[in-house]
């Protein structure tokens, strides 16, 4: 129905998008609320994944990763000593929701979307790791630093890496960038 009201095709593949998204969205809190946070499985497994990971490349710069797990957060450590907690909030969980319900709802072929999406939640996974390790390493050099790093610095870089994605996958990957007009005047 409202996409009849819009006669520029452009502009129904956006709204289309739009209505996508927030059904996609809805879907996803139900199933967050009712399934996956009340079984906890998948949280607790991420929070020790991206801690374990962190702690390796703890490692391999010679500073003595370990982890402690636990139900509602691993912690990573540095020595022997607690640095940082990861929870379920900064397990990436909901950052692979946003990013693969953006690719879903976006148009663009089915085939390259089954690896567009893991190869992002390979790549998310890996800038969290990093910035988990960051973190820890904050906390152990410089902790008056680590606040405003966590909330603010690696938000930032999480997200910015987040939108080149899916403007890689928007100009590469969708299709939505190639239309008739844009050719002619090509």
């Amino acid at each position: 129905m409202i996409l009849k009201i819009i006669k520029d095709p452009r502009q129904q593949q956006i709204a289309l998008f739009v209505i996508k998204a927030v059904l996609l969205y809805i879907v996803w809190f139900i199933l967050y609320d009712f399934l996956v946070a009340q079984d906890g499985v998948i949280n607790v497994w991420l929070n020790h994944r991206v801690a374990t990971d962190a702690s390796y490349f703890l490692d391999v710069f010679g500073l003595n990763g370990g982890t402690i797990p636990g139900n509602h957060q691993t912690v990573l450590m540095i020595k022997g000593e607690t640095m940082v907690g990861v929870g379920n909030p900064c397990n990436g969980l909901e950052l692979f929701a946003l990013f693969a319900g953006f690719i879903i709802c976006f148009p663009g072929n089915t085939k390259s979307k089954f690896w567009f999406i893991p190869l992002g939640f390979f790549i998310i996974h890996l800038v969290n790791v990093l910035r988990t390790t960051a973190l820890a390493y904050i906390e152990y050099k410089a902790p008056e630093y680590l606040d405003f790093n966590h909330h603010y610095t690696f938000t930032i870089i999480v997200y910015a890496i987040i939108f080149l994605l899916w403007m890689t996958w928007v100009n590469r990957y969708s299709g939505f960038n190639i239309t008739p007009e844009n050719k002619k005047s090509a």
